[in-house]
């Protein structure tokens, strides 16, 4: 029971720990809090700003030329009509069991 409130803790701490990047603008910040200075170089390369967030760039990642066609190794429709209908392994048997009179 321990080892569940342990992993709960960890992971309550690392949702809360999450919630840092839901500031947009980190200079913003800085220079209400410093009194209008600008921030440090040096602190902004220790700031991880999320890919979501980097403004000016285009992201890219969704392709929309796909191919929209039916796969014939994904969809499997077709019915072979030579295959035999499916027998019970008891159907079997019957020819080898001795009968009964």
């Amino acid at each position: 029971m321990k080892s569940i409130q342990a992993l709960f803790l960890v992971f309550s701490l690392l949702l809360v720990a999450n919630l840092s990047y839901a500031r947009k603008d980190l200079g913003d910040y800085w220079k209400n809090k410093m009194n209008e200075q600008p921030m440090p170089e040096a602190i902004k390369n220790l700031i991880q700003v999320p890919k979501a967030l980097d403004e000016g760039k285009e992201d890219h990642s969704f392709t929309t030329d796909f191919d929209v066609n039916p796969n014939i190794i994904l969809y499997h429709t077709h019915v072979h009509q030579d295959e035999k209908p499916f027998q019970h392994a008891a159907r079997k048997m019957e020819p080898l069991l001795p009968k009964r009179g």
